[in-house]
């Protein structure tokens, strides 16, 4: 009952109180235009819009110890994966998200609805689902099903609100490591992370190094500066100051709507660049406004922030952004060093796998020198394996979301290269492709056949994807059977995304005929 109550955190059931190279300035100028006109129709998918199914539920029925030796009773966290896990379970990818982002990064069976990180993750994509199992978690001090301010507490069976503890961004971590255990996956291929979650990537790779192959950390920071605290500051300020905060207490009543509206129009300025501004706003006035009068908003910059920060109310738990915004503030990978002073240098030092660190030029949140400091740090704690890769693009922080054809082949190319890369990974495929075939093309039963399919796509899962099985039929009996009719029988008898070997199985007779059709390719 409590993890069904967590589940809904920011969900439908409670909306009644939680009101989502230099080319010349002409062409440099021409290609921030053309890029941003194409973000003008399309924005991040922080969140699901309040769709939350899907996802799985790790619940740790024990406490949970927090750095400053707080605790809570119990440990949930909600995780969402694509792909599969191999035999080895060496071909993980835990990818950590952002402030504001729910587990779901992209579609997938169990939830079609488009992810934050949609245009990454898949057959092909930078985080190759043909190679890698990839996880993403609600962080801890989230909304989205993972244990946070909002959650019930077990024992007084109360959301916890202002009584949930402070936590760092080291927690985080060791909560995600803790999800790792519990999925029996001693070493992830790389941890891959934007914003806070490329703190936390650089965090993962700094205190589990045995248990890390390669990272990836974007748009990030190893310790964090004023700058960036300040503007955070405001948000939280926003927030506190609406008479609806109650201290964090306001569960039971109205949401502190008005703040949380503010604190996201906050936000959303420290996301993008100036540049980007007046390529796509200018002074131009909003839709409807003929002329300038008054106090309203009359600019489409204004009407654009506007509409922001209403999207968010419903979407988000204005504790959440007050708890992990304050634990991105203190965030430091800093150690003493022999002199007890503290050291970024001390901190790296553990993590020598390789790393690959992309900044972007025009982030006015995290500026571009925290991710060069990131790798200057790395190589001089003796890591030779470091790429810096920096980025011209427009969208300032959020080019991670929305410039997915910048930075999308350069985490694929890292991830995949060697040393430590996925020639292991092909070669398997290969090897158990080959085998599968090889056996399924031995059987003289069609029943068992089909069995050997189910089985080998499902990897002990009781569910396997439709389309998925629709493709290996027609791989595995490749020049016998009639693909038009597999693809008939496939859309008149499975409905669902998912099936069942049940469900497989009663296709037998259906696809036994496609079979005894002529073929003609």
């Amino acid at each position: 009952m409590m993890q069904a109550a967590a589940r809904q955190v920011c969900g439908a059931k409670v909306a009644a109180w939680l009101p989502r190279a230099r080319q010349g300035p002409r062409s440099y100028l021409q290609r921030g235009l053309v890029r941003s006109l194409a973000v003008a129709a399309k924005e991040p998918e922080y969140h699901t819009g309040g769709n939350f199914e899907g996802h799985h539920m790790f619940h740790r029925k024990a406490p949970f110890t927090f750095r400053n030796g707080e605790q809570i009773p119990e440990l949930q966290i909600a995780y969402e994966t694509w792909g599969h896990l191999n035999a080895k379970r060496d071909n993980a990818i835990l990818l950590q998200c952002g402030m504001s982002a729910s587990s779901h990064a992209a579609a997938h069976a169990r939830n079609p609805a488009p992810g934050w990180w949609e245009d990454y993750i898949g057959p092909g994509r930078p985080l190759d689902t043909n190679l890698f199992f990839v996880i993403c978690t609600n962080n801890l001090g989230g909304c989205y099903g993972s244990s946070g301010p909002s959650s019930f507490n077990s024992v007084t069976g109360e959301r916890f609100g202002s009584r949930f503890p402070r936590f760092e961004v080291q927690d985080q971590v060791a909560a995600q490591f803790l999800l790792l255990e519990h999925l029996g996956i001693s070493k992830v291929h790389a941890c891959v992370g934007s914003s806070l979650g490329g703190m936390q990537s650089v965090c993962s790779a700094a205190m589990f190094p045995d248990r890390v192959g390669k990272f990836v950390s974007i748009s990030a920071c190893a310790k964090s500066f004023p700058g960036s605290m300040a503007f955070r500051h405001a948000q939280r300020q926003a927030i506190m100051s609406d008479p609806h905060w109650k201290g964090g207490d306001y569960y039971d009543g109205p949401l502190p709507a008005n703040g949380l509206r503010l604190a996201r129009q906050l936000g959303t300025i420290t996301y993008r660049s100036g540049l980007e501004w007046q390529q796509r706003f200018g002074q131009s006035l909003a839709k409807g406004v003929t002329k300038r009068e008054g106090l309203k908003n009359e600019f489409m910059i204004e009407s654009y922030l506007a509409h922001q920060g209403e999207k968010w109310v419903n979407a988000y738990d204005p504790n959440s952004l007050l708890w992990i915004s304050k634990a991105m503030d203190g965030f430091s990978m800093e150690k003493p060093d022999k002199d007890g002073k503290l050291s970024l240098l001390e901190g790296l030092k553990p993590a020598m796998m390789p790393a690959l660190v992309i900044g972007v030029q025009h982030d006015v949140l995290f500026p571009v020198w925290q991710q060069k400091e990131i790798a200057d740090t790395l190589r001089q704690a003796g890591n030779k394996r470091v790429v810096y890769y920096e980025l011209d693009s427009v969208y300032g922080h959020d080019s991670f979301l929305l410039d997915a054809v910048a930075i999308g082949p350069a985490v694929k190319g890292h991830l995949e290269q060697e040393p430590e890369g996925a020639r292991h990974l092909w070669e398997d495929l290969a090897a158990s492709a080959m085998g599968f075939l090889q056996a399924s093309a031995q059987r003289g039963n069609q029943a068992d056949s089909m069995r050997d399919i189910f089985r080998a796509l499902g990897q002990g899962e009781k569910e396997v994807e439709r389309d998925r099985l629709k493709s290996m039929v027609k791989l595995v009996w490749s020049g016998r059977v009639n693909e038009a009719a597999v693809d008939k029988a496939f859309d008149a008898m499975a409905k669902e995304p998912l099936m069942q070997i049940e469900e497989f199985m009663a296709m037998r007779q259906v696809l036994a005929e496609a079979m005894s059709d002529p073929y003609l390719p």
